[in-house]
């Protein structure tokens, strides 16, 4: 999916918006966004924060079930998804 690119700022190249392929950068952002953070969809947002530092298996389960949600509510087709190692989580798929 084409999208505008995000780095710090909206990139702009020849005084116009830089339009890109975006999947990445929408996944980084829905994981890193919390509900309430996009005024058009307000219960869009993962806010993986909060998992990050839960020690149990419980919470890694929440955190992939609610991964799978959000991404199938943002039309994201899931076709592989592992937390289990939260600094290296795998997400595959396509919008």
């Amino acid at each position: 999916m084409k999208d505008f690119i995000i780095e710090e700022d909206l990139l702009i190249a020849g005084e116009d918006f830089v339009l890109e392929v975006a999947d990445q950068q929408n996944l980084q952002h829905l994981l890193l966004s919390q509900k309430g953070g996009y005024k058009e969809f307000p219960i869009l947002g993962v806010g993986i924060k909060k998992y990050i530092n839960s020690p149990d298996a419980t919470s890694r389960l929440r955190l992939e079930n609610e991964i799978d949600k959000q991404l199938t509510y943002d039309n994201f087709h899931v076709t592989t998804l592992d937390v289990n190692d939260l600094q290296n989580i795998r997400i595959d798929g396509n919008y």
